[in-house]
């Protein structure tokens, strides 16, 4: 499914519509624009030169997380 609104990647609205999980790909390109989105005087281009660990970017993966499947826990 694609969306109708720029504020919302394809990825979002696919995933909540199907019931899908993420790929690990779609997860960080998610983070990634929830990071770069986040503040204005952010570049999407330092995203890859945050260190795996840094508290920005995996608050950002948390909320990608959140995004695509609604909770961070799935409960099956």
């Amino acid at each position: 499914m694609r969306s109708i609104s720029p504020l919302f990647e394809d990825t979002v609205i696919d995933c909540v519509a199907t019931d899908r999980e993420p790929s690990v790909q779609e997860l960080f390109r998610v983070a990634e624009r929830i990071w770069s989105d986040g503040a204005a005087n952010r570049s999407a281009f330092r995203w890859g030169r945050l260190a795996s660990g840094d508290t920005e970017k995996l608050l950002a993966l948390r909320a990608a997380q959140i995004a695509l499947c609604g909770s961070v826990l799935r409960h099956e």
